[in-house]
Parts: structure tokens; C-alpha cells; sequence
């Protein structure tokens, strides 16, 4: 028996919280975190949705029901990586990736200012859409951040454009130590890349909390 695969294409699903025009002045791509339903990270960014901000939040590509009770109405979640298909997952997601923010950005204004806001597993999505894709952005944001450990980190943050990087941690002891972010801080540092380190409390975000007031 062998396991083979073949290429197909597929509908992916996400959130648009505004809509892509003239008026828009600032695009963020927000990337989820595990088996975490999109309204769910949406509430998490309702400071955020501005009229002249646009946020996209793309649902990652392997979907599945949680467990719910008999008289529960099922959720349905995502993952970005399964276990057992890293490598193609990992080339079907910059490929969605791209195509989504082509189509996105190919309706607003001309250079617009691009954020990408990764959190958990999410967080390292990003880093390997923006490593090895072809989206221009301007700030990536890294929240509470997950590397699986099939994921070589240092290598994907050696592949990332030279732009600023905020990592983010929560104040409360919700996350595992790797997303308390100390050795992610240290890694990017020692690629060059221009990092620093903000902590926030567990909740909707804020501009202020960030350090990108008015962005």
C-alpha cells in the first residue's frame, strides 16, 4: 500500500470584517490559532474594525467538527498543519495565502500599509506564508505563538524580509512557555531581524497594547 497524493482545487473560507475600496487605508491579515473558530478570534479583534481598516481573517485549510454534546449544534474548526502532511500543507497555505491577499489588496489603494497578525499556531503560518511567499507586508505581529516542533523555526525566520517584528505575550499563565516568547525574541534577534517584545492581558486587543496606535 502506498500513500499518494494529488493537487486539486478547493474552496477556502474567511472573514472579512470591513470591506476592500478606496477608502481603505490599512489591510491586516489576521491567521487564527488552533481549533480556534473564526468569530470566536474575531471578538479577540473588534478594537480593530475601523472603517478605514480592513481585517481579513482566513480559515485554515483543514477543517474538522469539535465533539459536541447530543443537543449541541457542532463548531466547525481549523488547523494549519496536520501531522502527517507538513510539506504540502505548508505549499498549499502560502499558495491560498497569496492568492487571498492578491485578490484583497488588488481592491484598495495602491501600497496600501499591509499588517499580518499571527496567533498560536497561527503565528508560525504566517512566518511560513511570508518566508516563502510573494505578499509584500510591512509589520508582522506574532501573539502567543506556537512553532510546531515538525517545523525547523530558525530556519523559517531566516526566509522572512527584513521588517519589523512585535512579539506579543499575555500576562496570565494561559499559554505554554513557548508562547511566553523569550526564545522566539532571542531567534529573530539572532537572524537580524528588528524585534521587540510587548505584553498584553488576555481579552479583545488594542491598538495602544500593540504599539501601533493609529496603524
Amino acid at each position: 500500500m502506498e500513500l499518494k497524493t494529488i493537487s486539486t482545487a478547493r474552496t477556502a473560507r474567511y472573514i472579512s470584517l470591513g470591506e476592500p475600496g478606496a477608502d481603505i487605508q490599512h489591510v491586516w491579515f489576521c491567521l487564527h490559532g488552533e481549533s480556534q473558530p473564526l468569530a470566536d478570534f474575531a471578538a479577540q479583534l473588534v478594537n480593530f474594525d475601523t472603517p478605514e481598516r480592513l481585517l481579513v481573517l482566513p480559515e485554515a485549510l483543514s477543517r474538522y467538527a469539535l465533539p459536541a454534546g447530543p443537543t449541541e449544534t457542532p463548531v466547525t474548526v481549523a488547523t494549519w498543519f496536520a501531522p502527517d502532511s507538513l510539506l504540502p500543507d505548508l505549499a498549499d497555505l502560502t499558495t491560498y495565502l497569496d492568492e487571498l491577499a492578491a485578490e484583497v489588496l488588488a481592491q484598495c489603494p495602491a501600497n496600501v500599509p499591509v499588517t499580518v497578525l499571527g496567533y498560536g499556531s497561527g503565528a508560525a503560518a504566517a512566518c511560513r506564508w511570508l518566508a516563502g511567499g510573494r505578499t509584500n507586508y510591512d509589520r508582522l505581529l506574532l501573539y502567543a505563538p506556537v512553532f510546531p516542533s515538525s517545523i525547523d523555526r530558525r530556519a523559517t525566520l531566516v526566509g522572512l524580509p527584513e521588517r519589523p517584528v512585535t512579539l506579543i505575550s499575555t500576562t496570565t499563565d494561559a499559554f505554554t512557555s513557548e508562547a511566553a516568547g523569550v526564545g522566539l525574541l532571542q531567534d529573530l534577534q539572532d537572524v537580524g531581524l528588528s524585534a521587540q517584545h510587548r505584553y498584553v492581558s488576555e481579552g479583545p486587543l488594542t491598538l495602544a497594547a500593540l504599539g501601533t496606535v493609529g496603524k
